[in-house]
């Protein structure tokens, strides 16, 4: 049996190997937030000491953590012989602290291995009844799309651009009927179409977030008339319906004509132009198709696949389609206006 003061000297050795060899690695943690809050959209880095383009690191987290980046693809910034890889996760809103898991970094000579990292989670309190449910370091209204969505209420679209955002959150507290598209991610920032009814008489809305900059919730007041003018809305403007109406009474006029002159010269050409003139008017201005639309079908807020349902025809009937989107036709359906999928109709 060996003597204890040997495998005293294994372990002071094995020690310090350790707090070497954690010296010399080139792979670090740069920054870790501290404390966050439940459902914090959050960046994590990793510096990388002496980088070498030629054999870049390759990183992979602990594949068995229910934790995961929300980007496999890390971003990178190179600052001379220094690189930074960041990771962006988003904090669980049922746990009080949260497990950044194992994370494995190779290159073609070695493997490193940076521990798990724990931060607290804590609970953000809003007494607002504004508040959206979002915590961002900025977010920007980028466009107001207003729309009729029945005799009583407009279906607003907001596409919106924040910066660490949980954007897939984001909800206005007295719409029943919203959801959100389109969601891009690009680091931090990310982009959404986020849509919501509101009564056609309300003016405005206002959405409040919790800005992670300023530490405090930020008011925006988002204007959603029909009369703005920074509103993209479906209803043609005053200058598109005069040239409509013009185009419109243009072609009658020239149908007339060609057809005067064809009664009086017996040319076969201004024949011919008056069917083209009278083919175009039926197919421009002719009343819009009908389809035949199944009991059960479902109706839907806008012509995507995950839209939130409005309602289920309750009885097979024939409507005139108003719109059509990729796979998706407008419709109204007892004074309500939605988009139905066009593999539902019919089948006889």
């Amino acid at each position: 049996m060996r003597h204890p003061l040997y495998w005293l000297k294994v372990l002071l050795f094995t020690l310090f190997a350790n707090l070497l060899y954690g010296a010399n690695t080139p792979y670090s943690y740069s920054y870790i937030p501290k404390t966050l809050y439940k459902n914090q959209f959050f960046p994590v880095t990793v510096l990388v000491k002496h980088y070498n383009p030629k054999d870049p690191p390759h990183f992979e987290y602990d594949s068995l953590s229910l934790i995961q980046p929300e980007n496999y693809k890390p971003m990178q910034v190179v600052n001379k012989n220094e690189a930074f890889y960041t990771f962006y996760f988003k904090a669980p809103k049922d746990k009080e602290s949260l497990l950044i898991p194992t994370l494995t970094i190779w290159n073609m000579q070695n493997t490193y291995v940076l521990q798990p990292k724990t931060i607290p989670l804590k609970s953000l309190e809003s007494n607002s009844k504004n508040y959206i449910g979002l915590l961002a370091s900025s977010l920007r209204i980028n466009s107001v799309k207003v729309d009729t969505f029945d005799d009583k209420n407009s279906l607003i679209t907001l596409n919106i651009e924040a910066t660490d955002a949980n954007i897939e959150d984001l909800h206005i507290p007295k719409s029943v009927d919203d959801g959100i598209e389109n969601i891009q991610r690009d680091g931090a920032r990310a982009t959404a179409n986020y849509y919501f009814t509101v009564p056609s008489s309300q003016k405005f809305v206002i959405l409040s977030y919790y800005n992670l900059i300023k530490n405090r919730f930020t008011d925006i007041k988002v204007n959603v008339t029909n009369s703005s003018n920074s509103q993209e809305l479906d209803q043609l403007n005053p200058k598109e319906l005069n040239f409509e109406t013009v185009k419109k009474y243009t072609l009658i006029f020239l149908t007339a004509l060609f057809l005067l002159l064809a009664y009086i010269s017996r040319d076969y050409l201004y024949l011919l132009l008056s069917a083209v003139m009278i083919t175009l008017l039926i197919y421009l201005y002719i009343p819009n198709r009908t389809v035949c639309v199944p009991e059960g079908t479902s109706l839907y807020i806008l012509p995507t696949n995950n839209s939130n349902i409005i309602t289920r025809i309750d009885q097979e009937h024939t409507t005139s389609v108003l719109n059509s989107y990729q796979k998706f036709l407008k419709i109204d359906y007892k004074n309500i206006k939605g988009w139905i999928k066009d593999e539902n109709l019919c089948k006889n």
